[in-house]
């Protein structure tokens, strides 16, 4: 068990009320497959301990971002087209709409910033997961 909890991520989309989702450049990008770099991603990481998968994506968009959140329902899994990981898609609501902290994780993350989802598709160098892309109602 502890051994496919390592290989397993939820990223939180988390959108706000101008329409815009929120997302974080890495410090350390990492290399996918065909020497994809992939520095641009929504917010989110593994579970610790006992913890929900909706407990680990509040508390890790939290120490991202600084932004407080809910999951509100999971829209897709599916393994990540570059990454040896499954990753979980969570819809989130921020529960403030300003950041209720500073990031926590300044050793992991460099920029954290507001996008319009089209966007989505320079700043990412893998396929968005279609289901995500039909909640953010992008083609």
């Amino acid at each position: 068990m502890e051994g496919s909890r390592q290989n397993f991520i939820n990223l939180g989309v988390v959108t706000n009320n101008k329409g815009e989702v929120l997302v974080v450049k890495r410090k350390k990008p990492e290399e996918g497959k065909e020497g994809r770099v992939l520095t641009w991603a929504f917010p989110g990481g593994r579970i610790k301990g006992n913890e929900s998968r909706a407990e680990c994506i509040s508390r890790e968009v939290l120490a991202e971002t600084g932004y407080q959140v809910t999951s509100i329902k999971e829209v897709s899994l599916r393994f990540h087209p570059d990454l040896p990981v499954i990753v979980v898609y969570h819809l989130c609501a921020l529960t403030s709409p300003q950041q209720v902290s500073p990031p926590s994780e300044p050793w992991e993350i460099e920029e954290v910033k507001w996008v319009r989802p089209e966007e989505l598709k320079t700043l990412f160098t893998t396929s968005l997961d279609p289901k995500v892309a039909a909640e953010l109602k992008i083609a």
